[in-house]
């Protein structure tokens, strides 16, 4: 009789380190998001952790937020907390994080990775090859959010996350990605930028989807309608929200977390400690649960 490898089975929480506000459009879409005001949205990262006594004590971070709590065009965000604040909120500490799967380049997901100096960091070859190429296209001035390049990039990330592949700590993955057992990688491209990738989540409840900003809310899922801000193409968008409805399931928007919708901390359950709300999205078996303190 030989003995069978126990499925797959993750913990997977998700946090708002920050919050924002945005025009309604800037993540609902145009028009049907058009002239409805500000938005308050989270800036979000997430933790996946193996279950408990599996003999993987490998923790893994999707994305990793940014090192200050003051926006690239001086405003500041709210009620921001770094990642030892953040993380201890499920008894982990930045020196846990043993990978990052990084979404995409934007300053509010790949701005923190100094934070994680151990941290094998995994990033889609295309989503780096295409910011690199864009970046040379910028003129000397202005090196600024003037530059519709810079928008939503800064530049000591690039710098950082260059430094970083000079250590080895960068592995560049194309298309489909098994990073282990039960946690793949699904490359969006020209979606939200260049290379944005999804994360997929095997549990024994069924698959989870850490979406990144491919989708930036359930509006955008639910209504198969791209936000107004992106960096790619809106048909390939949608394309990739029928890719993450064919893993985690028609209409099972509990099992998708989104990259900026404070909806996620209604709909799944939620507790405030810090400034900010944390969302239990999957508990693995024998994992405590922390809404219930």
């Amino acid at each position: 009789m030989t003995d069978q490898k126990p499925a797959p089975d993750f913990s997977i929480w998700s946090f708002c380190y920050a919050k924002g506000q945005v025009p309604r459009d800037f993540i609902e879409g145009s028009p049907v998001g058009s002239n409805q005001g500000l938005l308050q949205i989270p800036m979000v990262y997430s933790v996946v952790a193996p279950a408990p006594l599996s003999g993987r004590p490998h923790v893994f971070l999707v994305d990793t937020g940014f090192a200050s709590g003051r926006s690239m065009t001086g405003r500041q965000f709210t009620d921001f907390e770094m990642p030892a604040e953040i993380l201890s909120k499920v008894e982990l500490e930045p020196k846990d994080v043993k990978t990052i799967l990084l979404t995409h380049l934007h300053f509010d997901h790949v701005g923190n990775i100094g934070a994680f100096k151990d941290a094998t960091i995994l990033l889609q070859r295309s989503e780096y090859e295409g910011w690199k190429r864009a970046l040379k296209m910028l003129p000397d001035e202005p090196t600024d959010k003037r530059n519709w390049i810079l928008s939503s990039m800064n530049l000591d990330d690039i710098v950082q996350f260059d430094r970083a592949i000079a250590d080895g700590r960068v592995k560049l993955v194309e298309g489909v990605h098994e990073v282990c057992p039960g946690i793949r990688l699904h490359l969006a491209a020209d979606t939200h930028t260049f290379g944005s990738q999804w994360v997929e989540i095997l549990t024994p409840e069924g698959p989870y989807v850490v979406a990144g900003d491919v989708i930036a809310s359930f509006a955008n899922v639910e209504r198969m309608w791209p936000p107004g801000y992106h960096q790619g193409n809106c048909w390939n968008l949608l394309a990739a929200y029928r890719d993450i409805q064919s893993i985690a399931g028609q209409s099972q928007w509990r099992r998708i977390v989104p990259g900026h919708d404070m909806e996620l901390f209604r709909r799944m359950p939620s507790w405030n400690t810090g400034c900010n709300p944390a969302a239990e999205v999957h508990l693995a078996a024998r994992q405590r649960s922390y809404v219930e303190r």
